[in-house]
């Protein structure tokens, strides 16, 4: 019996509490059915958005009555950032400033009124907007979020060969139970060959499980360090790998000072030099 679990690792990657990461607006050509990579993997489950610009002109609403602080709903949601653009009337007298004088909830397509800025309380203004069309998955598109690929489904809404934007988080702290399980079987080899007399693969002092533990977590980490550097094409990709790596050195210390009573000196040199 192994000294650790894949629940125990897994517990151990969230805890580490690893900073996921929102990326948005990654351009993609989906044509056919085809896979894309995108240029992250291990996504965070329902993170992921598809969209295109919805027109090529922008949306104007008139009387838009803005008071107070209320949070005003705008037509549509999903709003372009940066376009976004509002004036007291259609000959633009007045043209107030976002994060100035309005502040924009981009997603949910709210616009509220900022009591510190130009804009007089309870006056209609006109609002100018560019948004995008946001298609549906499963119907419109699959999104495999371990693997980073995108693809069109067959009856989709999305024409063949059109470019599209895609949003995601990258969940910075999940490996995939593949890399765990051949880690555990790695570390409790290196642990069994490295144990002192009187100790063997059956032995249950927690030492050995929370060192193994540790030693797992480090083979892991460097295994998603190198990952990084080669299923990752981000630009991000090698201050990531160094987060991995940097993870791993941590954890590969703390496993042999919590080792160290139960493994034999020399074989414990010879593991740390391999």
């Amino acid at each position: 019996m192994a000294f650790t679990t894949l629940d125990i690792i897994r517990k151990h990657l969230v805890a580490a509490n690893l900073p996921s990461q929102r990326i948005e607006n990654v351009r993609v050509t989906l044509s056919g059915t085809t896979e894309i990579a995108l240029p992250h993997f291990s996504l965070e489950t329902d993170s992921g958005v598809v969209k295109r610009v919805a027109s090529d002109k922008a949306t104007l609403e008139t009387a838009v009555v803005l008071s107070d602080e209320d949070e005003i709903s705008l037509s549509n949601k999903q709003l372009i950032r940066g376009s976004v653009a509002v004036a007291s009337d259609l000959a633009l007298s007045s043209i107030f400033s976002e994060e100035f004088d309005f502040r924009v909830n981009h997603e949910a397509g709210l616009i509220s009124r900022m009591a510190s800025g130009a804009i007089p309380n309870s006056f209609p203004v006109s609002v100018w907007y560019g948004y995008y069309d946001v298609f549906e998955p499963a119907t419109d598109y699959v999104l495999d979020h371990d693997e980073g690929t995108l693809r069109r489904t067959a009856g989709s809404a999305i024409p063949d060969g059109a470019s599209v934007l895609v949003d995601y988080t990258v969940a910075q702290g999940a490996a995939e139970d593949l890399l765990i399980e051949q880690a555990i079987i790695e570390a409790d080899d290196i642990v069994v060959r490295a144990l002192r007399e009187g100790y063997n693969s059956s032995s249950t002092d927690q030492g050995l499980k929370t060192g193994t533990a540790y030693l797992t977590l480090s083979i892991v980490a460097r295994g998603m360090a190198a990952l990084m550097l080669t299923r990752n094409t981000g630009g991000d990709a090698y201050s990531r790998a160094r987060e991995w790596q940097q993870l791993s050195d941590k954890w590969f210390a703390a496993a042999w000072n919590v080792l160290a009573p139960f493994v034999v000196p020399h074989s414990l040199r010879s593991t740390l030099i391999e």
